[in-house]
């Protein structure tokens, strides 16, 4: 879910973290600086002498709700406690945060922030001793073993996971049907089969097989993520030219683009319009895409979910993960303490909490004791009663843990910029490679 906001919220930021931090700092100066930040109360209190602990989120249809919910359930049991919620759009808190930390200024900031996986070590790298250490006071063991992963650096885990991303092939069972397959076709698959049934599907119904935004490389993040790799070695060295996952999945790259099954899309109202309006028989994406799917009411019962594509190589697998979030506790605010508390104890602790989460809002944590409640069981009528809440956290459990580096949106940028001499045969893979990893070398050093 946070990555399809971002995409409604606009542009991910391109240039290396250096140049945001300066950017950020000419443009804004010094946000939240004395009294006139709005972001957090004088002192450590509120008007009724509550200890006040502030959170910074976006999206008011999800991740707002979901702190709602939680601050509310812990006010209840800690009555001396004011827990406000504050919306910002994905950019705005990056930028605050940014311009703050990198000038030195605490002051103005608030006890939590919310981060998507991809971010996280950006913050942790940047700005060290900035965050709160919860490795001491969070039972990890109860978390995805990639989530953890993303907030880990040296020996402190800093943050408590939120929600996941898990991946699934969403397909049109009627669409794929009349290509004369069964679902058992489309299960535990590689990228090659997808593209042969999408073949056969476009020849029988008209209908392309998938829609591709040529202005990102998600996809190549969904590949490397299902293998266990990524575009950094664990140290932070680049990890592009030679990388036989990067090298297969621009060879599936190619062989989407050039197979005439793929409807080109440029942003997410295109994308969503295409699932809507029966244009393509499958997605593969994050959980967090069942919303979309199901705003089309007329659609229920023709839709189904199974795991998704592997790349066919040395440690491919079906199971993936796109997007998801955590929460962060700034370490110098005036109640970290409190903050982290409050996390451990509901977002750590509280299996009821994350039943409602899921049944009001559906989201689906991270917290892995919840996931076996009956919420989670549950058949959803429009996935032809399929439990598929219930499938996302099991998958989740084996999602292949990866250290992302803090370059991971100019490593995108270059890929971007090189893969049209691929797709128009000027150059091979390899070399596209090797063109892209000496660029990003370049930008990052």
């Amino acid at each position: 879910m946070a990555m399809k906001k971002r995409k409604r919220e606009g542009n991910i930021m391109k240039k290396k973290v250096v140049a945001i931090l300066m950017a950020a700092v000419v443009v804004t100066g010094c946000i939240g600086c004395g009294s006139s930040d709005t972001g957090k109360s004088k002192g450590n209190t509120d008007d009724n002498g509550k200890k006040k602990v502030t959170v910074w989120a976006w999206d008011v249809e999800y991740n707002i709700p979901v702190m709602e919910e939680a601050a509310r359930r812990y006010e209840e049991k800690h009555t001396d406690v004011d827990i406000e919620v504050m919306e910002y759009a994905y950019d705005d808190i990056t930028q605050k945060i940014n311009t703050n930390l990198s000038s030195g200024i605490t002051d103005g900031l608030p006890e939590i922030i919310l981060s998507e996986d991809a971010n996280v070590q950006k913050y942790l790298q940047s700005y060290p001793g900035a965050f709160l250490d919860m490795k001491e006071k969070v039972n990890f063991d109860d978390f995805a073993e990639y989530k953890v992963k993303v907030l880990s650096l040296d020996d402190g885990i800093y943050g408590v996971p939120f929600d996941i991303g898990t991946e699934g092939l969403f397909y049109r069972k009627d669409y794929i049907e009349q290509a004369g397959y069964t679902e058992q076709d489309l299960t535990d698959i590689t990228w090659d089969k997808l593209i042969e049934i999408g073949k056969k599907v476009k020849e029988v119904t008209g209908k392309d097989l998938m829609t591709l935004d040529p202005n990102t490389m998600t996809i190549m993040r969904d590949f490397m993520q299902s293998s266990g790799t990524w575009y950094f070695t664990p140290d932070g060295e680049v990890n592009i030219a030679g990388n036989p996952v990067i090298e297969e999945g621009t060879k599936i790259y190619k062989e989407l683009m050039d197979s005439g099954v793929v409807k080109l899309t440029t942003s997410w109202g295109e994308m969503a319009a295409a699932l809507n309006n029966g244009d393509v028989a499958t997605i593969t994406s994050g959980c967090w895409i069942v919303p979309t799917i199901t705003a089309q009411e007329d659609q229920s019962g023709l839709w189904r979910v199974t795991r998704m594509p592997r790349l066919d190589v040395e440690g491919g697998t079906n199971y993936g993960n796109r997007g998801g979030s955590n929460w962060l506790v700034l370490k110098d605010s005036e109640n970290a303490e409190i903050a982290a508390d409050f996390l451990n104890e509901i977002f750590a602790n509280d299996v009821e909490f994350y039943e409602t989460i899921l049944t009001d809002i559906g989201a689906i944590g991270a917290y892995i004791p919840a996931q076996s409640s009956d919420a989670y069981n549950k058949p959803v009528e429009y996935f032809g009663n399929e439990a598929i809440w219930a499938d996302f956290a099991e998958w989740a459990k084996s999602v292949p843990p990866i250290n992302v580096g803090v370059y991971s949106d100019e490593a995108d940028s270059v890929l971007i910029s090189n893969m049209p001499t691929v797709l128009d045969g000027s150059v091979k893979i390899p070399d596209m490679l090797k063109t892209a990893e000496e660029l990003l070398k370049s930008q990052i050093q």
